[in-house]
Parts: C-alpha cells; sequence; structure tokens
C-alpha cells in the first residue's frame, strides 16, 4: 500500500514544490539532497502520521503519569512539537504558512493540518480528520500494538553507545530519539528469548549473519550494559567500538529483533523504519550490505525510507533494481533473488537547493539517476585535469 504526503500550500522548511502527486511513500523510499533541504523534515512528518496511533497513546500516557489530560488538539501539537527538539515548535518550518497532507491511497480522505509562522500555530483542517482519529486513540478502550507501526532512527543514535538507561533517561531528548532508545531496551526482552542469543526467526538469523558481515562482530546484553563481541572470548564495551560499529549496530540488532515482534503480534503490519544516513562512518562494502539488509526487510513485508549522502547506497540500490530483470533465478556475481527490489517498490525523490523536490527514478528503465550525487566526483575531476593542465603549463 502507497502512501501520500501533499503540501497544499505554502513553504515547509526549505520545501517549495513537491512532484504533482506528491511524495509517494513505496516499501522501499530514498531521499538524497544536501544539508538543509528538507529530507529529514519530510521523513519526520511521514513518520508521525504512519505512526499517530502509537504516538497517541504514548503520550496519554505521558501526561498521565504526569496528572495532565490529553485532548486531541493538545496531543497533536506535542508530538510535532516533540520530534526534533524539547525547546522549539514545529511551526517554525512555516512561511509564513503551510498546509500539510497524508493518505494511505489517493481516493482515501485526508488528514490535514496547517501551521502558521507568526505565532507558532498548528490547526486542523479537512472537518478535523486528523483530530478525530487521535480521538478514536485516545480513548482507554482501543487497543494498538504494543510498538506500533513504524520506529525512526536518527543520526544522533550512536549517543545510545554512550549511556545506560538511566543516563538515557536523564537526557532532554527529541521525542524520535528517546522512542529509539526506549524500543532498543525492549529488544533486550526478545534476545532474552533466543536460544545462544541467535534470533528465533529465519529472517531474523538472516540478518544475524548479515550484520557480522557488515559491522565485523555482534552486540550483546550484559547487565545494565551492551557488549560488543569481536569474536568468540574477544569482547569490548559497547562504547569502545569503531565510530561505524557504534552507529550501526542497532540497525542491525533491531532487523534481528522485529521478525520476532511481527510473529508475536507486538508491532503493526506492515511496519516501517525510518533511518537516517545509514551509512554512517562505514566502509563502502559495508554500506552496500546495509543496503541488501534493507531490501531483504522490504521482500520479508517490512518498509524502509532512508535519507542518504551516499553516492554507493544509490549505486547498490540501482544494482538490486537492474538485478531483478533476472527474476529468482540465482547466479554468480550478483545481488541474490532475496535482495533484488522491483521499480514498483521503490521511490527515490531529490531535494534540491531551489526547494523544489524531484522524482529520480526511471520505472521503465529500473534506474535511479547518479547524477546529483555523481556531479561532485565530476567536479573533482574536472578540478584534477585543470591542476595538471596547470603542472604541465608551469613545468613544475
Amino acid at each position: 500500500m502507497e502512501r501520500y504526503l501533499h503540501i497544499e500550500s505554502g513553504k515547509l522548511g526549505a520545501i517549495r514544490d513537491l512532484p504533482p502527486e506528491g511524495l509517494v511513500f513505496r516499501p522501499f523510499t530514498l531521499f538524497i539532497g544536501k544539508q538543509g533541504t528538507g529530507k529529514s523534515l519530510v521523513a519526520q512528518l511521514a513518520f508521525f502520521f504512519d505512526n499517530l496511533p502509537y504516538l497517541t497513546k504514548y503520550l496519554k500516557a505521558k501526561e498521565g503519569q504526569r496528572g495532565r489530560v490529553s485532548t486531541p488538539k493538545k496531543t497533536v501539537r506535542s508530538i510535532l512539537d516533540g520530534l526534533r527538539s524539547t525547546q522549539r515548535s514545529f511551526a517554525v518550518f512555516a512561511d509564513p504558512n503551510v498546509k500539510i497532507c497524508w493518505a494511505t491511497s489517493e481516493d482515501e480522505e485526508r488528514q490535514c493540518f496547517s501551521m502558521y509562522r507568526q505565532n507558532r500555530q498548528i490547526n486542523f483542517t479537512e472537518k478535523e480528520r486528523l483530530l478525530d482519529v487521535v480521538n478514536q486513540y485516545l480513548k482507554p478502550d482501543v487497543n494498538i500494538p504494543v510498538r506500533g507501526s513504524a520506529l525512526f532512527l536518527p543520526a544522533e543514535r550512536v549517543l545510545y553507545s554512550h549511556a545506560t538507561p538511566a543516563g538515557w533517561d536523564l537526557l532532554s531528548l527529541p521525542l524520535t530519539l528517546r522512542l529509539f532508545g526506549e524500543t532498543m531496551e525492549q529488544a533486550v526482552s526478545a534476545m532474552k528469548l533466543w536460544p545462544k542469543g541467535v534470533p528465533d526467526t529465519e529472517p531474523g538469523r538472516w540478518a544475524y549473519d548479515k550484520g557480522r558481515s557488515i559491522l565485523g562482530g555482534i552486540a550483546y546484553r550484559w547487565g545494565e550494559r551492551w557488549k560488543w563481541r569481536i569474536r568468540e572470548g574477544v569482547q569490548i564495551d559497547i562504547d569502545m567500538a569503531s565510530a561505524g560499529q557504534k552507529a550501526n549496530w542497532p540497525i542491525v540488532m533491531l532487523a534481528q529483533v522485529l521478525p520476532s515482534w511481527r510473529e508475536s503480534g507486538e508491532i503493526a503490519w506492515p511496519f516501517t523504519l525510518y533511518i537516517e544516513e545509514p551509512e554512517i562512518h562505514l566502509h563502502p562494502a559495508a554500506q552496500v550490505d546495509m543496503v541488501h539488509l534493507f531490501a531483504y526487510l522490504v521482500r520479508q513485508g517490512f518498509r524502509i525510507v532512508l535519507t542518504t549522502h551516499s553516492l554507493t547506497v544509490l549505486y547498490a540500490l540501482n544494482n538490486l533494481l537492474q538485478a531483478s530483470r533476472l527474476g529468482d533465478e540465482v547466479q554468480d556475481g550478483v545481488p541474490s533473488p532475496d535482495v533484488r527490489l522491483s521499480a514498483e517498490d521503490v521511490s527515490a525523490y531529490l531535494f534540491q537547493d531551489s526547494g523544489m523536490v524531484e522524482d529520480l527514478i526511471d520505472r521503465r528503465e529500473r534506474f535511479i539517476s547518479e547524477v546529483p550525487l555523481g556531479l561532485i566526483g565530476d567536479q573533482l575531476g574536472d578540478e584534477m585535469n585543470r591542476i595538471w593542465a596547470l603542472i604541465d603549463a608551469s613545468g613544475a
């Protein structure tokens, strides 16, 4: 099932115009573009709509612990304001006002809200359908899966490797980062049920093996601390691992745990992982394997939304799209059938400096344009040619 995000009017942060059909979130959705062009902002908005039932229940529980009463309007504003910062209203991204809508099919009634930058106000439109949805999930007799329908893994996830559970609770964190940390703690319960620490589902074991290949080790829980096992009998505290391991072992761990939660009904279905910059501190070969891990999850029915600056990630994804032309035939030297992706399951968008968002995928050719990320390499090549020309001219 596709999902659609529209900006009906106004400007959202740096974003001025989306494609006519809006942004279409397919099973594998990719955002590229320079810093500050709105990739993370849009991903956070999609996460808000995608996981709204769980976020509503979560915030109601937190407000109840403080003796406060949640209302639909207050709940929505609190969730949005908490996505990025505990100090700033989300409406700072409206310039001067913007209307944002979401639908899970082209003909479904949309959920919308407006933001006004001048007074930092969030308002509700479309007959307040969004508030009706929230009000439904504020009712005590409405049950939802205990871990929701989505999880956001921000680039700051590396902080988790440096904090104990008690220390994490003391930090003033954005909602996305707090939920990520709490989910990692909850993963411990699933891991305790695994014989010898090996996942209890076939997809989980696939992710376990792939994770060892990507990161050169595995994470496991020892009391209050996470440990990193380099090989049998050799382990260190997780905060002493390499930067790439610290930033990305949670992705691998969640890929192992999520299939178990699916079987136990602890997550809604389909479930979406929103991941910022999965290439952080990773060698290019590990980046390729990470893309294969995501593609495998998509083939298992999960949904992935990525923001990236990595040309290697794009190369790897294009290879999986092209390999889908081979069907399910196993061949040496090409991606295996269990990670090949159909173009119908992939969206790719370029967020430009101008505020335009461009669809990058050619569905007939099954190819995502590599030009935007490859442009810097071309420029560096031209620069090197000029340097050599000047060296020859000067006789240096």
